[in-house]
């Protein structure tokens, strides 16, 4: 006869594999459901603690996926998946020294996992690691070529690094594996934009709209908004720029854009009041420097215009560091 213990295990497992098909079906709340049900009849199921805390964590709810990959490594501190989902929740809240720490224990116990070594390489660039993250990067695509995500992180590093073709091949790599992958496609927006060629711009934004929600879909209404000023349709940019904050005030880079709309209108105080806010949400926005100089030539004031390109060539604008030529 099989003891209770067992009999309740063997439910434990059942409810968990259930968890497991509503996981890979996205379908977040009924995961969590079957998770939970099998952590009430076995409470050391570390497993399920580690798979409903990356289910809420895709919900959104960190404090939930926090507490539950935290109890799940008291129970078991060797379980390779848990170190890697903790990693990544930490990767999003931007505390990349303890994700470089979670993921570099994921990597030894788990070392053949093509995701664990991208969302590596992604925290060892943050926290200035360049080198370890590229090889950590090749890494993930020699065990597996074919995981998108690992083209998605590096493809964003290129963009931080200003190299915009590499990106843009990375974005589209991303494309072969993962059709119309929203942040792909959005990206792919920009970085078509910033290479010169905003009506290719135009053409993936006009898709990321279509296929994007939430906070993403601010970003893929600025972008199409990028590509609309560089293509001088300057009202139709205005009506998406104004949507874009609509949808997240603080978007930086659509307070760049509407900083651009106001240049390009002749309205440089304005113009300067819009690059202004950019700068206090994010300094980092790329060419931020070059377009408050361009502000600063318009309003006559020379010295500020130069200060400002001299900045936005300490860090690598290439407008910028054009533009300051004429500075020295």
């Amino acid at each position: 006869m099989m003891s209770c213990g067992n009999q309740r295990d063997q439910e434990a497992y059942q409810f968990f594999l259930r968890g497991n098909d509503q996981l890979l079906k996205q379908d977040y709340p009924q995961a969590i459901r079957f998770y939970s049900e099998a952590i009430k009849k076995k409470e050391n199921f570390s497993e399920a603690l580690t798979n409903r805390g990356l289910s809420y964590l895709q919900q959104g709810d960190t404090e939930k996926a926090l507490t539950d990959l935290n109890n799940s490594l008291k129970i078991n501190p060797k379980l390779g998946s848990t170190y890697q989902n903790r990693g990544n929740l930490f990767s999003l809240q931007g505390q990349y020294a303890p994700a470089r720490k979670d993921l570099e224990e994921s990597v030894k116990l788990i070392p053949d996992s093509s995701s664990a070594w991208a969302l590596l390489g992604n925290a060892q660039y943050m926290t200035g690691q360049e080198d370890l993250a590229f090889a950590s990067f090749d890494k993930a695509i020699q065990l597996r070529a074919s995981d998108y995500t690992t083209y998605a992180f590096r493809g964003w590093i290129y963009v931080l690094r200003k190299e915009y073709s590499k990106a843009q091949d990375d974005f589209k790599k991303v494309l072969q594996y993962k059709t119309n992958e929203p942040s792909s496609v959005n990206n792919l927006a920009m970085v078509s934009t910033m290479l010169g060629n905003p009506q290719e711009g135009l053409k993936w934004a006009d898709l990321a709209v279509k296929i994007t929600e939430g906070k993403l879909l601010a970003y893929s209404v600025n972008n199409r908004a990028f590509a609309l000023l560089e293509l001088n349709r300057l009202e139709d940019a205005k009506a998406e720029l104004d949507r874009s904050i609509r949808l997240d005030e603080t978007n930086a880079w659509a307070y760049r854009n509407l900083g651009i709309y106001y240049l390009k209108k002749a309205d440089a105080t304005r113009a300067l009041e819009e690059l202004k806010k950019a700068e206090e949400i994010d300094p980092s926005v790329d060419e931020l420097n070059y377009y408050v100089g361009k502000t600063y030539e318009a309003m006559g004031k020379y010295a500020e215009k130069c200060k400002s390109w001299q900045k936005g060539a300490l860090l690598k604008e290439k407008k910028a560091l054009e533009a300051f030529k004429s500075c020295q």
